[in-house]
């Protein structure tokens, strides 16, 4: 054997120990540590990145594909170098706590097996957003979306033609719906790829608590589709028909935050009236949307 086979020899074993040494104290790492493991590994077994990127609602798998396509052309023993490398860094003294775990088996579908081991099926486990609101869970789905991609992502559809939104309002859970609404930059009138938006989802589907919180939020009532078929006009009954129809729409706000909805007082009528003295009707208040009477000098 030649001294190279031999130190590749001895860098796999290294490799080994310490890929098993992460499958067991993964919990002693931070979220980014172990995506530079995974891409460490990735590159290590598989090579380059070739892989398509995950779909844009799939954040663990988008964030897992651009650590392993970030390293580019690195060989696959400077891979190997990059990962044992790592993990000294963080733990100096791994390898003298590292045992014999010739019998470990890694679970498959973890973090962890995913992020070592189980490459096989490193993104058939991963859950998208769109799973995270199907199911309603709505601690996983709170912190999917406090990735800082997802504002980019909000208003973009899926393979599907749907939105975020279309998929939060189809499935009625009103909560998972106000999570989705608090994204920054979201749009609360998006258009699926047949011209529908959350409402006529909310609405056709029956959704009566998420047609009220869109609503509320100012949801546009009279948008058509693509069909041209109106938020009523595909109401899943007549309950929905009438909530429609009773919900106030929201009171809009001037940019200085004052409210356009009108006071509950009794205002003289404005239009075709002229003060006497001769005096002109001037708008005044905090919004110049709001049009009061001023008293004639």
């Amino acid at each position: 054997m030649s001294d190279l086979e031999e130190e590749v020899d001895l860098l796999e074993e290294e490799f080994s120990r310490a890929t098993k040494f992460i499958e067991r104290g993964h919990d002693q790492f931070e979220q980014k540590e172990l995506l530079r493991f995974y891409a460490f590994y990735k590159q290590a077994t598989s090579g380059k990145c070739d892989v398509p990127k995950p779909g844009i609602f799939n954040m663990a798998g988008r964030a897992k594909w651009t650590a392993w396509n970030e390293l580019g052309d690195l060989s696959k023993q400077q891979a190997m170098q990059g990962y044992v490398q790592h993990l000294t860094q963080l733990k100096p003294t791994w390898d003298q706590s590292s045992e014999d775990d010739s019998d470990y088996k890694p679970q498959k579908g973890s973090w962890v097996s995913v992020s070592t081991f189980a490459h096989e099926e490193d993104t058939a486990g991963d859950k998208t957003l769109v799973d995270f609101i199907k199911e309603g869970n709505l601690p996983q789905l709170e912190q999917a979306l406090s990735n800082p991609e997802v504002p980019a992502l909000i208003n973009e559809l899926d393979d599907e033609g749907l939105g975020l939104i279309h998929w939060a309002a189809d499935r009625g859970n009103e909560h998972v719906l106000k999570l989705i609404l608090a994204v920054p930059g979201r749009d609360l009138d998006l258009r699926d790829s047949g011209g529908q938006t959350a409402l006529h989802y909310a609405s056709s589907c029956g959704n009566r608590d998420c047609v009220r919180v869109l609503v509320e939020a100012g949801a546009d009532k009279s948008a058509k589709d693509d069909e041209g078929e109106s938020v009523e006009e595909v109401a899943f009954d007549a309950a929905i028909k009438e909530l429609l129809n009773h919900l106030p729409p929201p009171p809009r706000h001037c940019p200085n935050g004052a409210s356009l909805r009108r006071p509950e007082m009794h205002l003289p009528a404005v239009q075709n009236r002229v003060p006497e003295g001769g005096g002109v009707l001037r708008p005044r208040g905090l919004c110049p949307l709001l049009h009061v009477q001023k008293r004639p000098r």
